[in-house]
């Protein structure tokens, strides 16, 4: 009987094992590795100093002060990692700039920057490359509003109203109270939606076909343009500060460039810089002709 009762406890001693730590496991050591490989490329990802934006490089810009630009970027550049009541965590780290994003606060905020480039220098500076708007032409209010024109000192015009300048896609982008002596006045009789800064006033092709006429009878005959007008959304006038006028046809099935053609021929041709002080018309919306009309040939 002793016997047995030690060769079956002596075999119920051998069968229980102690149990091993977890720091001796290796599942435990490989588990440990990895978080700690995840916690370090986070914290490298967010939060290393080498890492955070330090420098903002902004050329190209004449207009807009650099400083309002740079105030711009540093708010939008400054992300919110954490936040508890008032307490935040944030990051500068380069590879949370959304160029993307930062492109649109900077076009929105500033209607006068046409485009942004951004370059991302490892690791602590961004480069913004800015291109301003150039006007071309000034918008005003439609013709039921009276607006009068007057010289000033410095040889520009100014005027009771509100007008803006529009950039070569037809975008208005800064009112203006002051209208250059060399810009085009374009207005608009068809035209009854709000004027927004920043968006598209003019259509595009009304702001090409003035601006092909402008250049070319600035250049070829040196006569200068005073106004556009969109009479209706066939018809353009343009007025020249010789003070007669050019009628234009915007149907989509009328060819523009052959207007402009007869409208050189005729100056090449037949009608003179004399001749010129005596006009009153020229009429390109006829196809096969030009209809030229000066104070001896049409009625008063």
């Amino acid at each position: 009987m002793t016997s047995f009762r030690k060769k079956h406890i002596k075999s119920k001693i051998h069968k229980i094992k102690p149990k091993k730590s977890i720091f001796k496991r290796l599942w435990f050591w490989i588990v440990l590795l990895f978080l700690i490989v995840i916690f370090s490329a986070f914290y490298f990802f967010l939060f290393y100093s080498g890492i955070q934006i330090k420098n903002i490089v902004i050329s190209g810009n004449q207009k807009i002060a650099s400083k309002d630009i740079e105030n711009l970027i540093s708010d939008n550049i400054n992300n919110k990692i954490l936040g508890i009541g008032s307490w935040e965590v944030n990051s500068k780290s380069i590879f949370l700039i959304n160029s993307e994003k930062l492109k649109r606060e900077i076009l929105n905020k500033f209607p006068l920057i046409e485009s942004v480039k951004i370059d991302k220098i490892f690791m602590q500076t961004l480069i913004f490359e800015i291109n301003e708007r150039v006007a071309i032409a000034v918008l005003c209010p439609s013709l039921d509003k009276t607006i009068e024109l007057e010289v000033t000192l410095e040889g520009e015009y100014s005027e009771n109203g509100n007008c803006y300048f529009i950039d070569a896609g037809g975008i208005i982008f800064e009112p203006v109270n002051e209208i250059p002596q060399d810009m085009v006045i374009v207005r608009q009789e068809t035209n009854d939606a709000q004027i927004s800064v920043g968006k598209k006033a003019v259509q595009q092709n009304i702001i090409d076909l003035v601006s092909k006429v402008e250049k070319s009878l600035k250049d070829n005959f040196q006569i200068n343009l005073k106004t556009a007008i969109v009479i209706s959304p066939v018809r353009l006038n343009i007025e020249t500060k010789e003070n007669w006028q050019i009628y234009f046809d915007l149907n989509p099935d009328a060819d523009t460039n052959s207007q402009i053609t007869k409208l050189n021929l005729l100056f090449s041709n037949g009608i003179s810089a004399d001749d010129r002080k005596n006009l009153r018309y020229i009429d390109l919306r006829p196809k096969d002709r030009a209809v030229v009309c000066d104070n001896d040939t049409c009625a008063q």
